[in-house]
């Protein structure tokens, strides 16, 4: 018959209870920071309207700098396959987002899209910020897939340049 675990010795009780107290505090702080770090990284990535906005724009003028925003979240995805390296298109393309999603919310907010007579810019703004989800999926995809491949590839061909300069 196996033999039990042996008791606990009671001189040790002061170190065992120091040694848990220890290990929760360590782990109560390192949650508490997580889940700090957490919430700052999204309140960043998601900013919110301004209130109080001075100038309400017309329609027309949403539609215009609608457009251009629109044109530079292209551009940027665009942008893709020319960035070196390749794997830091995602951490690259989440630092545009940060920047580009503020000006859609200042955007949004001189539009005033929430008015009953503005509901095609509603649906504009809508599809705007889909399409710039889309965008990120795919650099993160991009990066984490076809990044390593192309970054091997432009490493390939720089070997084989040098290698056919030295002959």
């Amino acid at each position: 018959m196996a033999k039990g675990a042996p008791a606990k010795d009671p001189r040790f009780r002061r170190f065992r209870t120091a040694a848990y107290g220890l290990y929760i505090a360590v782990v109560s702080v390192f949650s508490v920071l997580l889940i700090y770090s957490i919430f700052r990284s999204v309140l960043q990535m998601s900013p919110r309207p301004p209130r109080g906005v001075e100038k309400q724009l017309t329609p027309r003028e949403c539609v215009d700098a609608l457009e251009g925003l629109w044109r530079r979240l292209d551009d940027q995805r665009r942008t893709f396959t020319d960035h070196h390296p390749a794997r830091g298109v995602d951490a690259e393309f989440s630092r545009f987002r940060i920047g580009w999603m503020k000006d859609l919310r200042d955007l949004q907010a001189r539009c005033a899209v929430d008015s009953r007579n503005r509901k095609a810019l509603r649906s504009l703004f809508h599809t705007l910020e889909n399409v710039q989800a889309r965008y990120m999926t795919h650099a993160v995809q991009f990066a984490g897939e076809v990044g390593p491949e192309i970054d091997q590839l432009q490493e390939d061909f720089r070997a084989a340049r040098n290698e056919a300069q030295g002959r």
